[in-house]
């Protein structure tokens, strides 16, 4: 009997008090092992709004180790916004690493000396070759003029528009990786494109939350349809695609010249380090391909996701639609617009920032922060009728546009860099 009483406290303690003992935000009481998990639905903005509701701007939630969530337009902006490099450090995914690149390789999850070496020596890299330039603002030019003319070409038959999208932001993001130039119809970024579509769902379910938990889990993989065999063979599939573009790289490659691209920079750095006798440090094979993959993830899907927007929010309102042409005709006319017109362009900037828009607690280092940026969007105390899209009300009454500094849609930090490049120079031309 004093057991389960014993049992039954412990558990009351845990449910009621967990969040306190650890230090942490108040939030949503946690079950043992599945934490909040079961609380989760599709429509996370609305749930997490009912938290904030509830517990504050800053509270804990557990999937199933705390995670503490930022739902507040301030806080993001004074802290993760401004200084997105110091919200990285989280309990870092070994079991999904270990199947993926065969260790806590790449650019992202904890800020470590290597991530921190390699995201600095990334976006050194992408500021050396131009990573605004006029030479790769051509070819992004140039892939918009293709994606304008086979729309034209459709004769008002019902199109895809990520299909052409997808083809084009993917062909950048390679050439800034690899310095591959690919065919707009090429099948290599449709067959990667289909490959990580596979794995992400796996990836992100609740089976590789508990294998986290539980590595033992691996080695009962048939009790689970064997999602982690099909995990392992998608990364195995990506990584070898991403491997042969560097090995198209090396044939190339020659130390000498100004590198043109991430990878051939990176060869360069390891070739360095060769010849002066040092140590690899941050500056391996497996690091190098672990990057470029990260580099995908960072520069496709969030601006594939922006641009799909941002045609979807001009077919639903054509005077939109409207303003921003007679803005460009008599702003620019028949010349190329370029990046640095957007200073002549208020009511486009204002259409691109309604767009992507559309506290004091002490947190322990190491704790996992989720800044919601989604959630700050659709709380009408943030945003005056989240649900409306109207651009002019990011203009003053002189016509002029007023840059509200919002949380940015995806994330902060090295993630922000690669994403806003894409944003502000693939729309405007």
């Amino acid at each position: 009997m004093f057991v389960i009483v014993l049992i039954l406290m412990a558990a009351l303690l845990y449910y009621f008090g967990i969040n306190r003992i650890l230090g942490l935000p108040a939030g949503p009481p946690p079950l043992p092992l599945i934490g909040n998990m079961l609380s989760f639905q599709w429509d996370l903005d609305k749930v997490l709004l009912e938290w904030k509701a509830r517990y504050g701007r800053v509270f804990t939630v557990w999937l199933p180790y705390p995670m503490v969530v930022i739902g507040d337009h301030k806080i993001l902006q004074e802290h993760v916004v401004r200084d997105g490099n110091n919200f990285i450090d989280r309990k870092i995914p070994k079991q999904m690493l270990d199947l993926w690149f065969g260790g806590p390789y790449g650019l992202g999850f904890q800020k470590n000396s290597i991530v921190k070496e390699t995201r600095k020596f990334a976006l050194k890299t992408f500021h050396e070759i131009g990573f605004n330039s006029a030479t790769v603002e051509d070819i992004v030019h140039n892939y918009a003029l293709e994606i304008i003319s086979r729309w034209r070409n459709s004769e008002g038959a019902a199109l895809n528009v990520s299909e052409n999208f997808e083809k084009a932001i993917g062909n950048v993001v390679w050439r800034i990786t690899f310095g591959i130039d690919l065919d707009f119809d090429n099948d290599l970024v449709p067959k990667y494109r289909k490959i990580t579509h596979q794995f992400i769902p796996i990836m992100a379910g609740p089976l590789m939350m508990f294998v986290e938990m539980f590595p033992i889990l691996r080695k009962f993989d048939w009790l689970f349809g064997n999602q982690i065999r099909r995990l392992k063979e998608h990364f195995g599939a990506s990584n070898d695609i991403v491997a042969d573009a560097i090995k198209t790289t090396e044939k190339s490659f020659n130390p000498d010249n100004q590198p043109g691209s991430f990878i051939e920079a990176f060869l360069r750095e390891m070739k360095k380090n060769e010849d002066a006798g040092k140590p690899e440090g941050s500056f391996h094979y497996r690091q190098m391909l672990a990057s470029a993959v990260n580099l995908w993830g960072a520069g496709f899907d969030t601006t594939v996701s922006i641009l799909r927007l941002c045609v979807l929010e001009l077919i639903n309102h054509p005077d939109v639609q409207r303003k921003l042409q007679k803005e460009i005709d008599d702003t620019i006319g028949d010349r190329r617009i370029r990046y640095e017109d957007q200073k002549l362009l208020p009511y486009m900037c204002a259409y691109l920032q309604e767009a992507s828009i559309f506290g004091s607690n002490h947190i322990a280092a190491g704790t996992t922060i989720l800044p919601q940026y989604s959630m700050v969007h659709m709380d009408e105390k943030e945003f005056e009728r989240p649900d409306f899209f109207c651009p002019g009300r990011h203009i003053d009454d002189e016509g002029r546009f007023v840059k509200v500094p919002p949380p940015v849609t995806f994330s902060g930090g090295f993630t922000r860099a690669v994403h806003d490049f894409n944003v502000r120079i693939l729309p405007r031309t």
